[in-house]
């Protein structure tokens, strides 16, 4: 190649030459600033996709908190368990669903005795977690309430449970255990006596049970009804 004939042209059309080179460095600049702007905007559009779905899965978590307590909430109101005795079948405590009534209860009991006092007891009332019903006998005194159904309640206190007739003739276990100092031991062993003899015949006659004397009866008698 021959450089002189190219170092005359350059001189004879320097003018032109150096235009050139300007239009070479303008193109070659703009074309890095559009690669530049381009990836400027595809960040922004990234980060922009990373922070919406950032916040939705913040949003979702939150939801998922304030709706947990209601689960909770549900969860625990949807069974009571009440404690029936008296003239049932077969007394003791039952778990039933929220919203349940004394006739769900009797049923769950077995059923009423042949000597309940129905005028005394309300079956349709509703039951609330933690009530003690007691179905009272045909001929026994109850002392009025607002309710019909003798319902001792969550609150009720030693004083009252002493003051309950408990029929030794139609007795549970769980009615034997109010008598003051009868556990459970204690009331199955009145209860054997019970069926083996064919029921009481007088109050006293729970001192024939083995381990009960006059100093226990005397603990008791005025709890005790045939």
């Amino acid at each position: 190649m021959n450089f002189q004939l190219i170092k005359d042209f350059i001189k004879e059309h320097k003018k032109y030459c150096f235009i050139g080179v300007l239009l070479i460095i303008g193109i070659l600049y703009y074309c890095t600033n559009q690669k530049s702007e381009v990836d400027n905007t595809n960040l922004l559009t990234q980060t922009s996709q990373s922070s919406a779905k950032t916040e939705s899965e913040t949003d979702k978590i939150s939801s998922s908190s304030s709706s947990a307590p209601n689960v909770t909430n549900s969860t625990t109101s949807t069974k009571v368990t009440c404690d029936i005795s008296g003239a049932v079948k077969h007394g003791g405590v039952y778990t039933l669903k929220n919203g349940a009534r004394l006739l769900d209860l009797i049923e769950a009991a077995g059923g009423l005795t042949e000597k309940a006092q129905v005028k005394a007891i309300n079956r349709a009332q509703l039951l609330k977690d933690q009530d003690q019903i007691y179905i009272p006998h045909e001929g026994e005194k109850i002392e009025p309430r607002g309710d019909t159904t003798v319902n001792k309640g969550a609150s009720s206190d030693s004083t009252d449970a002493s003051k309950e007739q408990i029929h030794l003739n139609s007795a549970t276990v769980s009615d034997l255990q109010k008598l003051n100092g009868v556990g459970q031991k204690r009331a199955e062993q009145i209860i054997q006596f019970r069926d083996a003899n064919g029921g009481f015949k007088q109050i006293q006659d729970i001192t024939k049970v083995s381990g009960i004397g006059e100093k226990t009866f005397e603990k008791f008698k005025d709890q005790l009804a045939l």
